[in-house]
């Protein structure tokens, strides 16, 4: 990736080398280039720059280099102090394989596994050493069995944890698979569904364990823990962290069962999704008896932060049905019918994949009242017909539509009534069982005192939504540490001081008398 203009332009040549045939890769850090004639095992130049010891900066790289698989990685020639640009360090490699530059979007899931797996084996060459990989796309080569990987540069700083590696091996593969970076607020799930053909739920799953685990019992904290749950039992001859550390590895911990099953407390949500959702789907005979038809979806409805977003996808998980995960902002486009034609090809896609689910976050901005648009938004009415037409016909697809708003009022009414989504589902503020698993989750891996009551804490937590919660553990954390004491009942005193919950008692009455009247 070319990120700044780099030192060497085609054509140039440096100390005799091959003359530069094109700028792999640039930043501040370090550059990369192929050197003519470009062929399939790449001969190419590395240029890392910003060092003031060159001496120590090129015994580090020395040692990295020789940590990487030789198959895939060769040194040919390290440049001396006065052939290299002053401040940096050349070295002349051989490459092969193929870089990960291009994203794997049309890889196999089990390729995508194989992938997975040789993120984690390049982690624990580099943490052996007490270094990490550099996982930069364009400096970073796959082996055309994806079996193996090489990365030209570890980063910068100490070696982090095992619940930090797990994330950096996560993250990696999810930006390698798709392209897209994941931010400090998308776990990279919904990416990996959205933009990868084949990725799958399972793959979904295992790095929503990683990234966004729902409850600590379910969290993959360890490099051996997800080579066990990507189906590598142990750690086939390479040292994971934990290993080398002489402790022992943990393994996941699952709550039992799976879909809904893993929402802590809620119990007569649980209850009522089972009934009236899954029941019908799975196990449409008995239902058809009586002339009832399996529905054609549902609409979540509540306060922000209470976990729809969760709720949908656990409930996609106890179906086992395909999921695609939209908002409406990337249904939208500049051109005129554009996103009539993008909300035909979601369906059709979902129609494909059948028996699947479609999930719309945000809903209200994709449907809202025709009756209030005014003439220069008439072709929003447009894309709310396109809906209607496509919702009509879902439960004969076998599709079935979730969507998840804060804002129910706000929805067309010929959307919301039923025949169309059949059931209005109320997501409330998590109960007291829930606000305890929420606590045990954020409180995972922090010094905690030995007598706080997490049980009498959630009871005192009445109103908080699932992201109050997590806002209030930081707070509590951040007062500990500055009293540089474990987090305890005073520190959460002092957090919930700060932190208010964010559903009073007025809004949640809004919300349940939208329940009780169906609008």
């Amino acid at each position: 990736m070319i990120r700044k203009r780099p030192t060497f332009s085609a054509g140039q040549s440096l100390a005799g080398l091959p003359a530069v045939a094109q700028a792999l890769h640039a930043d501040d850090r370090c550059e990369l280039y192929a050197l003519a004639p470009v062929a399939a095992d790449t001969t190419a130049l590395i240029l890392v720059k910003g060092t003031t010891d060159c001496a120590s900066e090129k015994r580090r790289l020395v040692d990295w280099w020789a940590k990487q698989p030789p198959h895939l990685l060769t040194v040919v020639r390290l440049l001396a102090d006065d052939e290299a640009p002053k401040g940096s360090v050349c070295a002349v490699v051989t490459l092969q394989g193929r870089s990960l530059e291009k994203p794997l979007t049309e890889a196999k899931q089990d390729s995508l596994k194989r992938v997975f797996l040789a993120i984690i084996d390049a982690i624990s060459r580099g943490t052996s050493i007490g270094m990490v990989p550099d996982f930069d796309p364009s400096l970073s080569w796959l082996a055309a069995d994806d079996l193996t990987m090489v990365t030209l540069l570890p980063s910068r700083g100490p070696v982090p944890s095992d619940l930090e590696q797990v994330q950096i091996a996560t993250k990696a593969f999810c930006r390698f698979a798709t392209g897209i970076e994941p931010s400090a607020t998308d776990s990279g799930v919904s990416s990996l569904l959205r933009w990868t053909k084949f990725g799958g739920e399972e793959l979904m799953r295992i790095v929503d364990k990683c990234l966004a685990p729902s409850s600590p019992k379910v969290a993959i904290v360890s490099l051996a823990a997800l080579n066990d749950t990507l189906g590598r039992k142990g750690t086939g001859g390479v040292q994971t962290a934990s290993s080398l550390s002489g402790l022992p590895a943990p393994s996941v911990i699952s709550l039992k069962g799976q879909g809904l099953d893993k929402v802590a407390g809620m119990h007569a949500l649980k209850s009522l999704l089972r009934r009236d959702v899954v029941e019908p789907i799975r196990n449409p005979d008995p239902y058809a008896r009586y002339g009832l038809s399996i529905p054609n979806g549902i609409l979540l409805y509540g306060p922000p932060g209470c976990g729809k977003t969760y709720i949908a996808r656990l409930l996609a998980e106890e179906l086992g049905h395909h999921f695609v995960e939209i908002i409406p902002s990337e249904l939208a486009s500049p051109f005129i019918h554009q996103s009539v034609i993008r909300i035909r090809d979601l369906f059709d896609e979902a129609a494909e994949h059948a028996p699947s689910i479609v999930f719309i976050d945000e809903f209200e901005a994709l449907v809202p009242p025709r009756s209030e648009l005014g003439g220069h938004q008439q072709y929003k009415a447009e894309e709310v017909n396109e809906f209607l037409a496509h919702l009509n016909s879902c439960a004969e697809k076998k599709i079935f539509v979730i969507a998840a708003t804060n804002q129910p009022e706000k929805i067309d009414p010929a959307v919301r009534r039923t025949g169309r989504l059949d059931k209005l589902i109320y997501v409330g503020p998590p109960d007291t069982e829930a606000r305890s698993e929420m606590l045990a989750l954020h409180l995972n891996a922090r010094p905690v005192a030995s007598d706080l009551n997490l049980g009498s804490l959630a009871e005192q937590l009445g109103g908080y939504s699932a992201s109050d919660i997590r806002l209030l553990v930081d707070e509590a954390a951040r007062d500990a540490f500055k009293r540089q004491q474990d987090i305890n009942q005073e520190s959460f005193r002092f957090a919930m001081s700060r932190v208010h919950p964010s559903v009073s008692a007025k809004v949640e009455a809004q919300y349940l008398s939208i329940e009780q009247r169906g609008f």
